[in-house]
């Protein structure tokens, strides 16, 4: 008797309330409406999102419910307008649709689908069908979908665009490992990761997406593959998969991320975070290498309040993103897949750990819960042949290969175990799989001390500063004599140079050059001898330069955020006493021992990230993140591990490895760039820091395209400068984003379509822009260093593809915090050190950019002081009157 166009009665496992277990009942399930499916369902497996959603901590619950998202059966009938499926293809539902009409399907960038209204949960949008009715009812009540699926039933309706037909030849009790887990984890590195031959990488947690994840790893050639999880018995399936070293946290006397920083010579390329937890996802951020290291969250614990990171890991190279279902689109995809298994690409059998009738279903989950499956992401098949062959249509009966097909699944008959209640195990083994030693995650772990970057002065320091008088010391004892000419308006870069010019031939006469490279040099600086005081103009002793050193005349220098921060006294890797700035230009006096780039008389900007060209990470193009000699610039001292500053008998520290507080530094000949002589540098010295930076996040580390949209919040000199980067690159929309509105006019003047004031609207930045943009803008940067800030710049992305730089950084041990789910609805997260540009070869291309006038300089100097003025420079700072003030000597 066809059941076509008429309701079903058959068994479902139904979730009445959270902490209980599922009960098999009677349900009816409706035929299926205009563009729906309805399906005999014959396999389904348990992930762990099942559990999440009647697990107590779930904080959005939708009951009763028939659960299940991972699946594979037979169309019963179709509802008008459904023109790809017919009665008795084989098919897998899916979670996420693919209307092939939308333009996130139209777009190659993402797998989401307009169908996902919300996109802000995936259940809720997909708990009743797009009529917002369900078609299950049970005791006269109606029953909430799941994730458009519902797959925990024999019959399940579904939408025409949340279906995948496959091969009539299909296995159906293993393809269905294809609806979520496996898609899931081998996408993630397939897709979304995009893992390169040849690279290193960490897969966190070993449940049926981790193991697919090392599946993934191992297909496209990675060199070594690091399998983590606290449970050392699925080692041995993991090194089956393809891993080619386990640890388990609870052996490890260190944090595991600093075990494999060790192992790897200074991280991994690329780390899967498949748990769920958001101290596993820091770990697995942290164990990525800086400079390209790339983590993927793909699992998502149930109950996290949320994500916090560390600034400090994005701004030094790492990225953060997530994945949805691997990134596939699904109803184009799943048919590929099912033919690379058919191939045997990949293995699927060996994730299925144990197969039980659907009346046992409860067991599974206590399975789950006791770690005695493939978790963290189990992988137990339930088959439906009892309910199958008993509720079948009378012409399917008659058909002798559906019957061949349907005998294969006999199982063998077994004692029942003794069934616990799921209320007994609500809390999972290892729960969301912290893994961390005994004591915490990283107690003791401190992240490797990187170049400062850009950070905002905070309000004591502001205070700080207001309304001081500085203190000077004796006028230097041989003032040089400058004759400054006043050029035309029109002939700045012309003037300016013939003024440096004199400058340098009264200190560099060619007779005495040689002779210079071998003495100290007294001249003015200004020190900082504690935190929260004035700077104090004072003469101070510069050593001759030693070996790869570089002597330089500062002629111009700027104030930057960063030297406030610090002299502020809240950066606590601040060191007194020490001469500040990283913003200058000036000219080569004399060079050390081996220098054979740079001679004395060069025009050159001095470089807080070098360039050797010789390390790893120089020869990386993914990163400009040289390492050379981080340690020692970072502790304020020259590559020896010595200072060349000394004042009234005390050693003076360095700053940023450049010093251009002082008429001259020593730096070393990986840190200056030699850039052309004409370049006036009371303007390109800007190019040292702040321009490069804003202008380099776009071009370098986002890499805005043409048409896009971009928000950038924060309209200082390195928002300034990302709108300039936005503009040269041809985006579309350039919103900018600021709380002091005296700021728009000169905003648009650099190149943003329009301005908005958070205090103007009574909802969140990140609403009103996503209402603006109609979803969210394609990339977002943020520029002032406040990480509430942050986490609206990345809610204010478009879901799907939408990218977040964060360019300023906030006090040193902040972090930033989001849900997790923002990332894994497509979202990417990272951070930029100088614009990621390469310095030493770089900065002179941006020099040359900015003679040709393709770029903006002289627009971000809003003041010109002299250098004992130098305080009232920082004063200017603070009270939020200038974009960049230049110090000249």
């Amino acid at each position: 008797m066809s059941t076509k166009g008429k309701v079903i009665k058959c068994k479902a496992a139904i979730a009445w309330e959270v902490g209980k277990p599922l009960s098999i009942e009677e349900v009816e399930v409706a035929p299926p409406k205009t563009h729906e499916v309805r399906i005999q369902i014959i396999a389904t497996a348990l992930c762990h999102t099942d559990a999440h959603v009647i697990h107590p901590k779930f904080t959005e619950p939708i009951l009763p419910v028939i659960l299940g998202h991972e699946a594979a059966g037979i169309v019963e009938s179709v509802g008008p307008g459904v023109t790809n499926f017919k009665p008795g293809d084989k098919v897998i539902p899916l979670y996420t649709p693919q209307c092939r009409k939308c333009k996130f399907c139209l777009s190659p960038r993402t797998n989401f689908c307009a169908k996902l209204s919300q996109v802000k949960n995936l259940i809720a949008d997909q708990e009743l069908m797009e009529d917002k009715t369900s078609r299950f009812t049970c005791k006269g009540k109606p029953i909430h979908h799941f994730l458009g699926t519902s797959t925990f039933t024999q019959y399940t309706v579904v939408s025409d665009v949340n279906l995948a037909k496959i091969d009539d030849d299909a296995n159906l009790e293993t393809v269905c490992l294809l609806g979520c887990a496996f898609s899931t984890g081998y996408g993630a590195v397939i897709n979304t990761a995009k893992v390169t031959p040849g690279s290193t990488c960490a897969v966190f947690g070993l449940g049926g997406v981790g193991l697919s994840a090392v599946v993934g790893c191992k297909a496209v050639g990675a060199s070594r593959i690091i399998a983590v999880d606290i449970n050392s018995e699925k080692f041995a399936k993991a090194k089956a998969f393809g891993a080619t070293d386990c640890l388990n946290p609870k052996d490890l006397k260190k944090p595991v991320q600093e075990v494999i920083i060790e192992m790897t010579d200074g991280g991994v390329d690329f780390a899967f975070e498949c748990a769920g937890g958001s101290e596993v996802t820091k770990a697995a951020l942290q164990c990525t290498t800086v400079g390209w290291g790339l983590c993927t969250l793909v699992g998502v614990a149930v109950g996290d309040p949320g994500l916090p990171i560390s600034l400090t890991d994005l701004v030094t190279g790492r990225t953060i993103n997530g994945t949805l279902f691997g990134g596939w689109k699904g109803v184009d995809s799943i048919p590929k897949l099912f033919a690379d298994y058919k191939n045997k690409k990949f293995n699927l059998d060996a994730l299925v750990t144990h197969t039980l009738p659907f009346d046992r279903i409860n067991e599974a989950f206590d399975l789950m819960y006791q770690g005695k499956s493939t978790v963290n992401q189990d992988e137990i098949l339930f088959l439906l042949y009892e309910l199958i062959i008993e509720n079948l249509p009378e012409e399917w009966k008659r058909n002798r290969s559906l019957n061949r097909f349907l005998q294969q699944f006999t199982v063998p008959s077994a004692p029942k175990p003794p069934s616990r209640s799921l209320a007994a195990h609500r809390q999972l083994p290892g729960g969301d799989h912290p893994l961390q030693p005994e004591g915490g995650p990283h107690a003791s772990r401190r992240s490797p001390r990187q170049p400062r970057l850009h950070a905002p002065p905070p309000a004591q320091a502001e205070a700080g500063h207001a309304g001081r008088t500085p203190h000077h010391a004796a006028p230097e004892p041989r003032p040089l004599r400058k004759t400054r000419a006043t050029p035309p308006a029109s002939d700045t870069r012309t003037a300016h140079i013939r003024t440096a010019r004199s400058i340098v031939d009264a200190r560099l006469e060619p007779t005495r050059a040689e002779d210079m490279a071998k003495q100290v040099i007294k001249c003015k600086a200004a020190v900082a001898w504690e935190a929260g005081k004035p700077l104090s103009i004072e003469e101070v002793e510069v050593a001759p330069p030693k070996a790869h050193e570089v002597r330089i005349k500062i002629i111009a220098t700027a104030v930057c955020h960063t030297d406030a921060y610090t002299l502020s006294g809240a950066d606590p890797e601040g060191s007194f006493p020490v001469i500040l700035g990283h913003e200058g230009a000036g000219i080569v006096e004399s060079v050390g021992e081996g220098v054979t780039k740079l001679k004395a008389g060069d025009t050159v900007i001095p470089l807080y990230i070098p360039q050797c060209g010789e390390c790893k990470f120089c020869l990386n193009p993914k990163t400009n993140l040289c390492q050379k000699i981080r340690v020692t610039q970072g502790k304020g001292l020259m590559p020896d591990g010595t200072s060349r500053f000394t004042c009234k008998g005390k050693t003076i520290l360095h700053y940023m490895g450049t010093s251009t507080f002082s008429e001259y530094t020593v730096v070393a000949d990986i840190s200056v760039a030699k850039i052309d002589p004409l370049a006036p540098l009371d303007k390109v010295c800007l190019l040292g820091c702040g321009i490069s930076t804003g202008y380099g996040a776009v071009v370098n580390t986002a890499k805005v395209e043409p048409g896009s949209t971009c928000a950038v919040f924060g309209l200082g000199g390195v928002g300034l400068a990302v709108i300039m980067g936005c503009k040269v690159a041809g985006a579309s929309r350039i919103i900018a984003v600021d709380i002091n509105k005296d700021k728009f006019a000169r905003a648009k003047e650099f190149g943003a379509s329009e301005c908005v004031n958070p205090e103007d609207f009574r909802k969140p930045i990140q609403e009103v822009l996503v209402e603006m943009t109609d979803g969210g803008v394609d990339y977002s940067f943020e520029c002032i260093g406040n990480v509430k800030v942050m986490r609206a710049a990345l809610e204010a992305c478009h879901k799907g593809w939408g990218v977040s730089v964060v360019v300023g950084v906030a006090a040193s041990g902040e972090e930033i915090a989001t849900r997790p789910f923002q990332l894994v609805t497509g979202r990417t997260w990272k951070g930029t050190a100088f614009g990621g540009w390469k310095s030493v070869e770089s900065v002179p291309k941006l020099v040359s950019e900015y003679m040709s006038k393709k770029i903006k300089v002289d627009e971000f100097v809003t003041h010109n002081l002299s250098f004992d003025q130098i305080n009232k420079a920082f004063e200017l700072l603070h009270a939020g009157k200038s974009i960049r003030t230049v110090v000249k000597f």
